[in-house]
């Protein structure tokens, strides 16, 4: 059986071992946990506590530090390219396997400069439009946009992301066409939602909760292929009327390429503290947000498949036309 990048790379990670060791990690230099978005954004908000966490249990310093811009290719270049000693990592996600759909000459190749090293949220996304919009259902929603054709934009939080790719599937599932509005991380695209200068946005459960509990969005579905704990009143976009876009996002650490073995073993046991501590597991509740799922065990074959899965949704739709 042929070896995808990722499992040949941890096949072979103690070859390329730095001279850091498994007992010297965190030690006393500070980790930087670099966010590939806005501060707010969904990403940031679960990254922060879970710093924490680890910072608290491991007595070292994790440092989250936002570089946000295309896509998350800003951010998961610089990780690419830094040393793989364990104190440059990446904040990453399903939307760093469909960035090279959108941007096929980035400067790093996500299947062999990043070293996937644990997951640590699975999070439901949530069709969300302002709170003074007159559409209460995602079949007013759909009514409008064909009423108007080509007037509706969405917002997301930037080209290649996976609520862009979403909403083109949206838009090809109901047969609408809208207009892509891209900034640079969600929680901008968030606020311009608000002020009701884009009409739609996809967004993760955590980025919007705090403004959809304030009364400021409203949620008209789901993308899960169950209703969220966090909004049980909310359909899914199946129960709405929208077959076959059942998609969440998930969220995961990632390393330079070469990370030693041991090191890499490390990072994932104090991430599994971490996401097994009381604070954690009681934030990840009130966002929606689980560490169970199909890359809970083996992360680096699951995002070696999310990458070649994403590849191929990537081709039926778009992203170049707006």
């Amino acid at each position: 059986m042929r070896m995808t990048p990722w499992v040949a790379a941890v096949a072979v990670a103690c070859a390329a071992a730095a001279p850091v060791q498994a007992a010297d990690w965190p030690g006393e230099r500070p980790v930087r946990l670099v966010v590939p978005a806005a501060a707010g954004g969904s990403l940031d908000t679960l990254a922060r506590p879970l710093a924490q966490a680890m910072s608290d249990i491991s007595g070292g310093t994790f440092i989250v530090e936002n570089r946000g811009g295309a896509g998350g290719a800003i951010g998961a270049d610089n990780v690419a390219k830094s040393k793989p000693d364990g104190y440059s990592l990446l904040m990453g996600g399903v939307h760093h396997m469909i960035l090279p759909v959108a941007y096929p000459e980035m400067p790093y190749d996500t299947g062999k400069d990043l070293l996937p090293v644990s997951l640590f949220a699975t999070v439901p996304n949530v069709l969300l439009v302002p709170a003074k919009a007159s559409e209460k259902t995602v079949q007013e929603l759909v009514e409008r946009a064909k009423a108007e054709p080509g007037s509706l934009n969405y917002g997301t939080g930037g080209k290649g992301t996976l609520h862009h790719l979403t909403t083109e599937r949206f838009d090809s599932i109901v047969g609408i066409d809208t207009q892509a509005v891209h900034y640079r991380g969600s929680a901008p695209a968030i606020a311009d939602l608000m002020g009701g200068q884009i009409d739609f946005m996809f967004e993760t459960m955590p980025s919007a909760l705090g403004q959809i509990k304030a009364g400021t969005l409203r949620p008209l579905a789901v993308t899960s292929a169950e209703r969220s704990a966090a909004l049980p009143d909310v359909p899914t976009l199946a129960e709405a009327g929208v077959p076959d876009l059942a998609v969440t996002t998930w969220y995961g650490i990632f390393g330079p390429a070469g990370l030693p073995d041991e090191v890499t073993q490390a990072m994932r046991d104090l991430v599994n503290k971490a996401l097994a501590s009381d604070q954690v597991q009681r934030l990840w509740k009130d966002y929606g947000a689980t560490t169970s799922g199909e890359g809970s065990g083996d992360f680096p074959g699951f995002a070696s498949a999310e990458l070649q899965r994403w590849a191929q949704i990537g081709g039926s739709v778009d992203l170049g036309k707006d």
